[in-house]
């Protein structure tokens, strides 16, 4: 879902403490949204109030809806019918993961390591740019993991979008 361009930012002149809330997470959101190149459809803007000479503008905005399979991997993941997969690098798991992720390596993938987690279970794949999901996936069908499903969102995105996140 995109918004057109010429669509105003919300500006109030009184912020409220929900207003810095809101502005932190639009942050978050807007940085993984422009990595992934979803920026566009990040906020949508309803109209304009000027600033007095006193008092700041503050824009506002809710974070973005999640697309429909990613609402639905959620729901999958908080209720155990599913698993997800990180196959980033140990050092990348440490600058930030997705509270919800177990850390499988790409590199232990292509070593031959089998993870020792649930091989029935639906396995969602994630790493930072949606790239070696690609590489991870068929080894991880070929190691016995019966429905493997590849995201095409990285890390940033997906943190962006609302799933909790831990350093």
């Amino acid at each position: 879902q995109t918004f057109p361009s010429n669509q105003k930012l919300a500006f109030r002149t009184e912020p409220t403490h929900d207003d810095a809330d809101r502005m932190l997470a639009v942050s978050l959101s807007a940085f993984g949204l422009l990595r992934s190149g979803l920026a566009r459809s990040a906020v949508l803007h309803q109209g304009c109030a000027p600033a007095s000479a006193v008092t700041r503008s503050v824009c506002s905005a809710s974070l973005p809806s999640l697309p429909e399979h990613l609402e639905a991997m959620k729901e999958e993941l908080e209720s155990g019918e599913a698993q997800l997969f990180d196959v980033r690098e140990p050092q990348e798991w440490a600058s930030g993961h997705l509270k919800l992720a177990k850390l499988v390596p790409l590199s232990d993938l292509m070593e031959g390591e089998v993870p020792k987690y649930e091989r029935s279970l639906l396995t969602y794949v994630h790493c930072a740019a949606g790239i070696r999901v690609h590489n991870a996936a068929p080894v991880l069908e070929a190691m016995g993991f019966e429905r493997v499903v590849p995201l095409p969102e990285g890390f940033a995105t997906l943190a962006g979008l609302g799933f909790e996140y831990e350093r």
